[in-house]
């Protein structure tokens, strides 16, 4: 096995607070950080609400032997955010298909649903989100830079 599992938090516009929390308070080490405004510079077509730009798109930061990341919307977009739905664990290798396999033997299960299906992103050539059966949303990412 060549992956990681990392929580990863849902903010609703509080991510960049909690960003200085944990950077000050645990010590944390902001290793990424991206904003909705950095975002519209890579994809020019994205749309984002007036007011939210500095909210944080994605984040990772490394906390002690383990990693955190942060953004700001819940993993089911059509979902109100509710403390409880703000955590979900990111899966992420720089190995394709393992996460690939991954994906797959998750979705054979008839009791999980696919809520965005594998698939080319604007961050990953593969990326897709699932709830498994005991409600846990778990992310899967293909990150080459994690070969690094």
């Amino acid at each position: 096995m060549n992956y990681e599992v990392v929580t990863f938090l849902s903010m609703n516009g509080r991510g960049a607070e909690a960003i200085d929390f944990y950077t000050k308070h645990l010590k944390a080490q902001v290793l990424f950080k991206v904003t909705y405004e950095d975002m519209t510079r890579m994809d020019p077509t994205m749309v984002v609400e007036s007011g939210k730009e500095q909210w944080i798109s994605h984040s990772i930061l490394q906390v002690g032997v383990h990693k955190i990341m942060i953004a700001e919307e819940t993993m089911v977009p059509k979902e109100d955010y509710l403390l409880g739905n703000n955590v979900s664990l990111c899966i992420q290798s720089a190995d394709k298909e393992e996460i690939e396999g991954i994906y797959n033997s998750l979705v054979q299960d008839q009791r999980t649903k696919v809520i965005s299906p594998l698939g080319k992103v604007i961050f990953s050539e593969s990326y897709g989100i699932v709830k498994d059966p005991f409600g846990m949303l778990i992310q899967l990412n293909y990150d080459e830079r994690l070969a690094k």
